[in-house]
């Protein structure tokens, strides 16, 4: 049983596209977190669909930066290299199932992301908790578990997208995370954040029994 964690920060991404973190209230995190596993989803599904978006990201970028409406600009480390590969990578990539979304898993991302709000940043938690101790206030997970973390996208999408790229993190480890067909279930939250204006957390297991449920209700079910 062994944990497979990965951050990411995109601190100068300001997105365009239905924001998370809208100006006048704040996201609820645990239902902006369904949109974010839906993603997830069609990415592992139908990976050819998520080929043609980063098709269309590459007309974006000026060499590093890419570059949106409005001109808001990213400077990213590998530029449209990454995206490229990423691309490569999803056409030879075999459809996976769906992963399953899970309350328990999806609260302790909420947990998570709320205890982030203030700045803080990194897998563990302020009580010194990591994703899988996290996971196991709500249930049980069982062979694996995984958590990703991305600050500074406003869309389910572009948090999607931009893991999967994993713009200057060579073992892409975010985007193991979300391509593993080890993964059955997974749950995910997003909320503010004061140093990077969002955050969101994406946690995975293997298997998950829910807290109440019997025991042969090793995957969480939609």
């Amino acid at each position: 049983m062994r944990p497979l964690s990965a951050l990411a920060i995109f601190a100068a991404c300001l997105c365009s596209g239905t924001s998370l973190a809208g100006d006048d209230k704040a996201p609820r995190p645990a239902a902006v977190g369904t949109a974010v596993v839906r993603e997830m989803n069609l990415a592992r599904q139908h990976p050819e669909i998520y080929a043609g978006f980063l098709e269309q990201w590459r007309t974006q970028f000026r060499g590093n930066l890419r570059v949106w409406p409005g001109h808001l600009r990213l400077r990213t480390r590998e530029g449209i290299s990454a995206v490229d590969e990423a691309v490569r990578f999803l056409h030879h990539t075999r459809p996976l199932r769906p992963l399953a979304f899970s309350t328990g898993i999806a609260l302790a991302a909420t947990d998570h992301v709320t205890d982030q709000a203030n700045g803080a940043m990194g897998h563990k938690g302020s009580d010194f908790s990591n994703a899988g101790e996290r996971m196991n206030r709500y249930g049980t997970w069982h062979t694996l578990w995984g958590e990703n973390i991305a600050y500074g996208h406003d869309t389910a999408r572009d948090i999607v997208l931009a893991l999967i790229v994993d713009d200057g993190q060579r073992a892409r480890k975010h985007r193991k995370n979300i391509f593993n067909p080890a993964f059955t279930c997974a749950g995910a939250a997003v909320g503010p954040h004061a140093r990077y204006r969002t955050v969101c957390s994406m946690d995975f297991a293997a298997s998950y029994i829910e807290a109440g449920a019997g025991l042969g209700s090793l995957v969480a079910r939609n």
